[in-house]
Formats: structure tokens, C-alpha cells, sequence
């Protein structure tokens, strides 16, 4: 097994955050480049599959099914790990590894379990095996940037150059089981089914308790949920909470106003195809609901044909980006559709950056390629082979 995956990426790369080893647009697959490719040696047993991949505004980040986390793009405040690094630099167009160290402890983490990004901020859960009901030992660090209680650090606290942890989050008993982030906060579900947030509250995304706080400088608990979570996404001013699937349990927390109608939107409860849900994803304005049959219920904002296209079927996995998506169809083709003008949709939009109505395929980067999986971010999208 190579030490990392097979990964290629096209969008908006203005500050290297593809990590493709250039800072200019891509509207073609391209394949990822890793700084470590040809430097210490990894245990060939280990799993490099990728995991997850999420990004912010103009970096990203791909966590490992080994634990292991890597970063690309801007880094002028650190949000990329190079924040503790003698060698830090302003961006990164290639993928770096992560490795962060505990300011008090000086205990060192290059493994993890959860990660997310705001749009100038990153967020590490390490990985903890002995971690455990009853036991201290879970822990959610930050760095980056964020003017509005972003960073989870307290009042006034804007920017953390190096790893710092965040108190109080998980409370004693618990350990984190999801984190979620959206432009300005995020979510962590805990395993006994609470979930704490920070950053904006106003539009009510982090409950109703908390819109009189306008910004939550500090983890909040979330209040009235009405089952027990075990997931959470994030949109750009509303969160949705994830409970059991089976029964198709979810609620959408904030979008106050809601101009793009995401909670007029909601389908009634055990409303055909609710119930079994695979997953659901958000975009900034959006949301999508991955259903069993291989169709993608969504509502929201759909001025740029962010929304899926009629009959769109088939969907083995869908990538939900802040105003595109990208799909991995069971027949093994990629499409795209939505906000698409740097790139991110591929190359077949139309002259307004667009992909509407339609699902524009995604060409292959190599032949015999085999698409596994698909990311997607802000204005920015990958696709992950074997």
C-alpha cells in the first residue's frame, strides 16, 4: 500500500489549497501532491484511505483512515499546523502532515479522529484509544483565525497562531464522537447524544438559548433537542442534528429569516423515503438528504442549480460543497452540478459559471481509473481513487 492516497483535485486554488503544487484554478482532475512522498517510511499495513476532507475558505484538510491528518493551503495564521513549525510559510500548495503538541503538557498528537474546518480556522480531536465513558482523556484544539467566536477560546480571543486546546469541551463522562463546522461555528456530538457549539448563534444555529448571546466566545451546550445525536453538519448560519436514521430523526437549528426557505423546506415527519436515511449533507444554503434508494432529497437555495437536477438516481456517494455538489454515480462516473465558476463543476458550465438542471460529468484524470469516493468544499472538489 503507498503512504498516501490516490488523490486528485480541481477548483478555486488561490492559495494552494488543491494541493496540487501551484496556486492557479484547475476545472481538470489533478492529482494531489504530498510533501513526505518520498521521505520517512510508513508501515505499509496502515489504512490510507482517506477518511474525510473538509475545507475552509482557502485551506484544506484530508484526514487519513490510518489517523493521520494533512494540510494545504493558506497558513499565514498558523491554520495549516505551520503555526509551530521553524519553517512556517505564508501557504502551502502541497499537502503537509499535521503534527500538533499540547502547550501545558507537551504531549505530542500525529494521530486523529475528528476534524473541521471554519473559513480561517482548523479543528483537531486526537485520536485517544483509551479514551472512554467516564474517563478525561477526549480533547478539541484549534488553530487559526476568527473574529467572531470562531475559535471557541473565549471573549475577544481572535487568533490562535499554534494548537491550543479548548476548555471545557467534552465535559468530564463524555468523549466526542462528531465535530461539524460551518463559515462561522461549530458542533461537536458527544456520546451521550449532547452537542456543544461556539462561534455565531444569532440566526439561532446553535439553539434558541444561545441567538441572545449573538456570538458564543465559548462552548455552549445546546439546549432542546429533542432525541439523542449522533451526528451533526453544518451550514453557513444553521446546523442540522442527526438522530437516529432509521426513523429519520433530524432537526434544523437556525437560518432565521430563512430567504432560501431551508427550514420551510423540511419534509413532513415519516415522509416517504425520510425514514433510513443514509446520510445528510449541507451546503451554505442547502441541505441533502442521501437516501437509500440512491436518489438526493434537498431544498434550499437553487439560483445556480445547486440543487439536484430531475431523476438524479443512482448516487453511490455525494460530496456536498458551500454552493456545488459532486457525485459518485454507481455506474463509477463523477458529475457535478451548481456554482461552478473556478473550476470546481469541471470544465462543461455555462457562461455564467454554472451548472443548472443538469449533472455535467466530471472527466476522469487517467485511464483505468477507478473513482472510489468524492469531496467537495469551498468552490473546491476532489475525487479519491484505488
Amino acid at each position: 500500500m503507498t503512504p498516501h492516497p490516490i488523490l486528485f483535485a480541481f477548483g478555486s486554488n488561490g492559495s494552494g489549497q488543491l494541493g496540487i503544487g501551484h496556486d492557479e484554478d484547475v476545472s481538470f482532475p489533478t492529482r494531489c501532491k504530498f510533501e513526505d512522498s518520498d521521505g520517512d517510511a510508513i508501515d505499509e499495513n496502515r489504512d490510507t484511505s482517506v477518511a474525510r476532507i473538509v475545507a475552509g475558505g482557502n485551506h484544506t484538510l484530508v484526514l487519513l483512515a490510518d489517523g493521520r491528518v494533512y494540510a494545504a493551503g493558506c497558513d499565514e495564521d498558523g491554520r495549516c499546523g505551520g503555526g509551530s513549525s521553524k519553517n512556517a510559510r505564508s501557504q502551502s500548495s502541497r499537502f503537509r502532515l499535521v503534527v500538533i503538541q499540547d502547550r501545558e503538557s507537551g504531549e505530542v498528537y500525529d494521530t486523529f479522529k475528528g476534524i473541521s474546518a471554519t473559513w480561517e480556522a482548523t479543528f483537531l480531536v486526537p485520536s485517544t484509544p483509551a479514551a472512554k465513558e467516564g474517563e478525561d482523556t477526549d480533547a478539541v484544539y484549534i488553530f487559526g483565525s476568527g473574529a467572531k467566536g470562531e475559535l471557541g477560546l473565549g471573549a475577544g480571543i481572535t487568533r490562535a497562531s499554534t494548537a491550543t486546546r479548548i476548555s471545557d469541551v467534552p465535559p468530564r463522562g463524555t468523549i466526542i464522537t462528531s465535530i461539524a463546522s460551518g463559515m462561522g461555528h461549530t458542533v461537536v456530538v458527544l456520546s451521550n447524544g449532547d452537542v456543544y457549539g461556539w462561534g455565531g448563534a444569532r440566526k439561532g444555529q446553535l439553539g434558541e438559548s444561545a441567538v441572545a448571546k449573538k456570538i458564543a466566545w465559548s462552548p455552549v451546550k445546546i439546549e432542546g433537542v429533542p432525541f439523542h445525536v449522533f451526528d451533526a453538519v453544518c451550514g453557513r448560519e444553521f446546523t442540522v442534528l442527526c438522530g437516529d436514521r432509521e426513523t429519520g430523526e433530524f432537526v434544523v437549528l437556525g437560518a432565521a429569516g430563512d430567504r432560501w426557505e431551508i427550514r420551510a423546506g423540511i419534509p413532513s415527519p415519516g415522509s416517504e423515503g425520510m425514514k433510513g436515511y443514509l446520510k445528510i449533507d449541507a451546503s451554505w444554503h442547502g441541505v441533502y438528504v442521501h437516501q437509500k434508494d440512491g436518489s438526493v432529497r434537498a431544498w434550499g437555495r437553487n439560483d445556480r442549480g445547486q440543487l439536484p437536477p430531475e431523476n438524479f438516481r443512482g448516487v453511490k456517494e455525494v460530496a456536498v460543497g458551500s454552493e456545488h455538489i459532486l457525485a459518485l454515480l454507481e455506474d463509477q462516473t463523477v458529475v457535478a452540478f451548481g456554482w461552478g465558476e473556478h473550476g470546481n463543476c469541471g470544465p462543461g458550465t455555462d457562461a455564467q459559471g454554472n451548472v443548472k438542471g443538469v449533472c455535467s460529468p466530471v472527466p476522469l484524470p487517467e485511464r483505468d481509473f477507478e473513482a472510489i469516493a468524492v469531496g467537495a468544499g469551498c468552490a473546491t472538489s476532489w475525487i479519491i481513487g484505488s
